[in-house]
This record gives C-alpha cells, sequence and structure tokens, in this order.
C-alpha cells in the first residue's frame, strides 16, 4: 500500500493519495462535504473498495447491493471531473462526469448525485443519470479526455 500512497489520487486534486481519500477510506477522518465523498467514492471504485462505497451509501437507497456487488471492477475508470457541486447543512450534490475504459473503449458517467448529511457524515443516496452525449469523434491530436495528459491519438483513441 505504501507505493500507492505515494501515487497523485484518483480522484483528480493534484494530492497524493495518502493526503487526499486515503484517510477516509480507513476511516481516521470523515470527508466534511459531500464533494470530498465523492470524490472517495470515485478513488473507492478505482480501488474496488466495496465496503467503503457500501458504508457511505445510506441504508435507504441500497436496495439490494452488497459489499461484493460493489467490490466486482467491471470497467477501468480513468478521470473525474467535477462540474459543480453544493453543500448545505443536511444535504448537497455533486455534478459529475466519470471517465471510463469498457472493451478497450471510453465512455462517460454524467451524474448529479444527492447526498444527506447524517450523524455528522456524508451518504451518498442516488443520482440523475444524464443519457450518454453524443459529441462526435474526438480530435486525435486534443487532450485524452480520460485524463492521462497524452494526447487522445497516443491513448484511448489507439
Amino acid at each position: 500500500m505504501s507505493k500507492l500512497n505515494q501515487q497523485t489520487c484518483p480522484c483528480q486534486s493534484e494530492k497524493t493519495y495518502q493526503q487526499c481519500c486515503f484517510p477516509f477510506h480507513i476511516k481516521t477522518v470523515k470527508p466534511v462535504t459531500c464533494e470530498q465523498l465523492m470524490r472517495s467514492r470515485f478513488s473507492a471504485f478505482v480501488y474496488q473498495l466495496g465496503d467503503y462505497l457500501y458504508n457511505t451509501y445510506h441504508p435507504d437507497y441500497r436496495g439490494d447491493l452488497s459489499v461484493e456487488v460493489l467490490t466486482e471492477q467491471t470497467v477501468d475508470w480513468k478521470n473525474l471531473q467535477i462540474l459543480s457541486t453544493a453543500s448545505f447543512s443536511d444535504s448537497g450534490y455533486v455534478e459529475f462526469k466519470a471517465w471510463y475504459l469498457d472493451q478497450g473503449k471510453l465512455f462517460c458517467h454524467h451524474e448529479r448525485s444527492n447526498f444527506v448529511k447524517e450523524n455528522n457524515g456524508w451518504l451518498y443516496c442516488d443520482g440523475l443519470i444524464y443519457p450518454e452525449q453524443k459529441s462526435g469523434k474526438i480530435p486525435r491530436n486534443d487532450p485524452c479526455p480520460c485524463g492521462s495528459g497524452k494526447k487522445h491519438k497516443k491513448c484511448c483513441a489507439k
């Protein structure tokens, strides 16, 4: 885990994982805002931390979800873009785009997630998932939307 802790956090905070989401994942501190919870949940999806995902999911909204289902890696999460966020005293939302690879193709999950604050901690409830946008082809020389920092032609367009 020590090598992992020195890497840039998957949530795109520009901090190391050790300085960012790791303390949330090991429960030494709780996220102060719903955006911090959203970022830590994205990192938990990247690292397949089903226990964390399950425990930060509001019990009234879990349905048939289980830790095992939340631990399964079905796609390769690449990048998180926070579009807007608001935290109020007992609720909040985060609109984001999460880029992922599935069977070698790049996709974008666009959602406006709803959160509540209970017992001095934030919990994910549900979200409005936007339909996949048909934005056309990504120009080969543009930066790859996966967040790698490489040109699209040298990254996900391969």
